[in-house]
């Protein structure tokens, strides 16, 4: 008979034996309960920021950190910058403007986002009328209208924008200049597209090298085409025109600049931002592409190779006499409805938007974009001679073409829209690759009012349109 086992141990063994998980969470729990004492005792100093501001860009949350950190030693008043992701800055946002709670008194938004939160009646907009205020310390004369169009919504300006990104064109001077020249020719004699297409078509080789670098899976090259004609997704009164005749006139020309054969292909694509872009660029892939300011500086990190074999010069025109130009891409700064100090947070937003011509000129200097205050555009950065542009000064040109871009019109709706043209854009592509011109046209203006009917279904479903807009 097996004898029974007697436990001797005092109580407290006994009750740390009867444990399930051992003394280890014991003391941790006793730990944080010794911590927790000791804050509620000695609690940590800490200044509540009286500004909140969001961003989305880390080259930008660089500068405005220094911006900052001289604002609160010029005003006594500490801000809070926050470097959100992306993507994370619309969700985040929208969350915080749904539940009123955690809402940061500034915000940057990239402009294609920017329409969706100026939906509803204007009273209800999460964001301020920032037209007083500019009107009332003349910052509004200091910017190019059409900068202003993406962020203004029935007559309140809601977001100040940060870039203007003309577009020109980028080219490989070392190729087209000499075959030029032979013909008595420069490139700022070919004034529309046509007269680049004809001049330059000599250099052509299927498979080895095009005129203009052209991408026919997304509608990236599109809109700047479709701007350029005067058109655009959407008009300023928020009327959907994807489908409208600029529209299908502007997609009857492009696609066959990717989509046909041989020598009568000009354009071609290696993607719009992968390190195929850059190489087929620096092998002569195609000898030029479309470059709004912010893109010439990623061409001088990413093709370096091309140092002094590059230059810029104005888009050709559509048609003798049109616009030299267009625009792509953008950010904008708006002040919430829920800032705690708005006048506060409008110092600081103009402080680091339309402060001093030396910050922004170091901004040109590092990453090309040109700001949309024309006083700044004294700074000595924008005149200087640029080594990786063969001597050009790369600021005067797009400043001469700033008070020409196009105006960008924004919508809540503008995703699906873009979505629905990339979908539009390749499929008229492979349609005029298995087919050709027989038939292309009415296959065009189809697709397009297809695309354009699905954008206007989801428009008429959403109560804003009842206000006095129109899908």
């Amino acid at each position: 008979m097996q004898a029974e086992t007697v436990n001797t141990a005092g109580p407290i063994r006994r009750w740390l034996d009867d444990m399930p998980l051992g003394l280890a969470p014991l003391l941790i729990a006793a730990m944080g309960l010794i911590a927790g004492l000791y804050l509620l005792v000695h609690p940590v100093s800490r200044r509540q920021a009286d500004l909140t501001m969001w961003t989305f860009g880390v080259s930008h949350s660089d500068a405005y950190r220094e911006a900052a950190e001289r604002f609160s030693a010029a005003t006594g008043r500490m801000v809070d910058l926050q470097l959100v992701n992306y993507n994370a800055v619309n969700q985040k946002l929208r969350s915080a403007l749904w539940a009123a709670v955690n809402i940061p008194d500034l915000v940057e938004i990239e402009k294609s986002a920017a329409g969706g939160f100026f939906r509803g009646p204007i009273d209800k907009v999460g964001f301020l009328d920032l037209r007083p205020y500019m009107e009332r310390d003349g910052i509004l004369d200091r910017i190019p209208p059409n900068a202003l169009a993406t962020y203004t919504d029935r007559g309140a300006i809601f977001g100040l924008p940060h870039d203007i990104h003309p577009v020109m064109l980028a080219y490989r001077a070392d190729i087209v200049d000499p075959y030029l020249a032979r013909r008595g020719l420069r490139m700022e004699d070919l004034a529309t597209w046509d007269d680049y297409f004809r001049e330059l078509h000599g250099l052509i080789v299927p498979e080895e090298r095009y005129l203009l670098q052209v991408e026919y899976g997304d509608a990236w090259a599109f809109q700047i085409f479709l701007m350029q004609r005067g058109g655009g997704i959407f008009g300023p009164d928020g009327r959907l025109r994807m489908d409208d005749e600029t529209a299908v006139q502007t997609m009857l020309w492009m696609i066959p600049l990717v989509a046909e054969s041989g020598t009568r292909q000009v354009a071609a694509s290696l993607g719009n931002w992968q390190p195929s872009y850059y190489r087929g660029l620096v092998e002569g892939f195609y000898i030029a592409v479309l470059c709004p300011d912010w893109r010439s500086s990623s061409l001088e990190i990413f093709a370096r190779e091309l140092s002094g074999k590059m230059r810029v010069v104005p888009l050709p025109a559509p048609a003798p006499g049109g616009l030299r130009t267009s625009q792509i891409g953008g950010t904008m700064l708006g002040i919430t409805r829920a800032a705690r100090d708005p006048e506060l947070a409008w110092q600081f937003a103009r402080e680091i938007y339309y402060g001093s011509p030396e910050k922004h000129g170091r901004l040109f200097r590092t990453m090309n974009i040109l700001t949309p205050d024309r006083q700044a555009w004294s700074d000595p950065a924008y005149h200087e001679a640029r080594p990786y542009w063969g001597g050009q000064v790369l600021g005067e040109r797009y400043i001469a073409l700033a008070d020409d871009v196009p105006p960008f019109y924004s919508s809540a709706f503008l995703p699906v829209a873009t979505a629905k043209l990339n979908e539009a854009i390749v499929a008229c592509y492979g349609h005029y690759r298995s087919h050709g011109a027989d038939g292309f046209e009415a296959y065009v203006r189809q697709r397009l009012k297809s695309a354009a009917d699905y954008v206007r279904a989801q428009m008429t479903r959403e109560p804003d349109w009842d206000a006095g807009r129109q899908p």
